[in-house]
């Protein structure tokens, strides 16, 4: 048979010449691919054949992960959010674990305490997306703090000149950790204002406290190539220590399943990926437990890019959301719950949704393509002329919808206003929209 073989291409090169032969070579092995490539069970053969065991590593730790999204100046003209505050928090961190602190007291203020001494004139105070383990942020200072292990540490509050004080705030119960700087080689005065900045108010809204911007903002829209983490990254993981699992397919949803205790279901239309585990031996005792283990998992299914940040926590860390973030501010709607969403149900069973699709590559941004987003008052007013009270609403902040083209592997992220009411984020745009098509039906 292969001297046959070799004959044919012989008859081939000689007939229609080198460029021929090498273009049917070409189309046997496009076919062949293809192929491959539909077989389901193509991703459940290459996990197989990898080691389950083999650790990843991840370039993110976890107090990377667990990191600050805001950063407020708190000077005598007023309060000043600045919008890319990520450069500047990371090196205030830095210096800040270099501090030698001592505990000092523990106070739970009224609600008007609590925002005087949040404002406090000559600070700068920088928050976290929603509270953090106690245990986290210690880590995240070199660990010399003693902050209760499971405490919730919404802000960090540190003074612009002289070291003095420091103080770390739990939004929920009001509670203020404070501490007495014994020694610092460096103090924070050198990190002046940005000048891209934006006049802010803070204002209690039952256990959430918000941050209200008093003046419009410029946002400039961005682009990026879209990568896509390949089945065979995770689905080993996933699954070790268990069964093989079964790879089945109707349309476009791809199922893996062991027969026992875990299941996972791709939408090869949509990336997104569903995943439940029914016999997880720990899924967390507590508050820091929970978030750390988070971490594991995000490592566990290779979704630890340096732009994922820890973003909401639920009922103790029992539902954690992460996503993706540019310059400063969160992707809202990549998928309906963030980049990646873990739930714990009970003492066994842990779910896991999450996007195959993430950022890879920036595209050459266009200064012009900018959007103004209008102040904080004024977003109120559009929402309750559509029904939805200033009280209803639980968080307001800025952020990027993700507009995919899948044919030109694009990612347009464009900044807009959204909100939280009822654990659910949801555009403000988009609300508005759906309100006056109720109403014109």
């Amino acid at each position: 048979m292969i001297n046959r073989l070799h004959f044919r291409l012989k008859v081939l090169m000689r007939r229609f010449g080198l460029v021929t032969a090498l273009i049917l070579a070409i189309l046997v092995s496009l076919i062949l691919s293809v192929g491959l490539w539909r077989s389901p069970g193509r991703d459940l053969k290459n996990a197989s054949d990898a080691d389950a065991t083999k650790q990843v590593v991840a370039a993110k730790s976890v107090t990377g992960l667990y990191d600050l999204d805001q950063l407020v100046y708190n000077q005598k003209d007023g309060q000043h959010m600045v919008v890319d505050y990520r450069p500047t928090t990371t090196k205030m961190i830095k210096r800040l674990a270099d501090w030698q602190m001592t505990f000092d007291k523990k106070e739970q203020l009224s609600n008007k305490g609590y925002l005087k001494a949040l404002a406090q004139t000559n600070t700068m105070v920088m928050a976290f997306p929603d509270a953090v383990a106690g245990n986290i942020v210690d880590d995240m200072l070199i660990g010399d703090l003693d902050l209760p292990t499971n405490a919730e540490i919404s802000r960090i509050r540190v003074p612009m000149g002289d070291a003095n004080t420091v103080a770390f705030f739990d939004d929920k119960k009001r509670i203020v950790y404070r501490y007495k700087v014994t020694s610092a080689a460096k103090t924070m005065a050198s990190f002046k204002m940005s000048s891209e900045t934006v006049p802010v108010a803070y204002r209690l809204n039952g256990k959430h406290l918000l941050t209200d911007t008093l003046s419009d903002v410029s946002l400039r829209s961005y682009s990026y190539l879209m990568e896509t983490n390949g089945t065979n990254n995770y689905l080993s993981s996933l699954f070790a220590g268990t069964t093989t699992p079964s790879a089945t397919r109707k349309g476009d949803i791809l199922t893996y399943n062991d027969g026992s205790s875990r299941q996972m279901t791709l939408n090869t239309n949509s990336g997104v990926v569903h995943f439940d585990a029914y016999d997880v031996d720990n899924v967390g005792d507590d508050f820091n437990e929970r978030m750390r283990m988070g971490y594991d998992w995000l490592v566990r299914i290779h979704q630890i890019p340096d732009n994922i940040y820890f973003f909401e926590s639920h009922d103790m860390g029992r539902n954690l959301t992460y996503r993706l973030y540019v310059n400063g501010l969160p992707i809202y709607n990549q998928t309906t719950y963030g980049t990646v969403q873990i739930k714990q149900h009970d003492v066994r069973h842990e779910e896991i949704d999450f996007s195959q699709y993430s950022l890879q590559v920036p595209l050459p941004a266009d200064n012009d393509s900018r959007a103004t987003l209008s102040d904080s008052a004024a977003v109120y007013k559009q929402l309750a002329d559509i029904g939805i009270s200033k009280k209803q609403v639980v968080d307001l902040a800025y952020g990027y919808r993700w507009v995919s083209d899948t044919t030109e592997n694009v990612v347009t992220l464009q900044p807009e206003w959204y909100f939280e009411v009822g654990d659910k984020w949801q555009a403000v745009k988009d609300v508005i929209a759906d309100a006056q098509q109720e109403g014109d039906d």
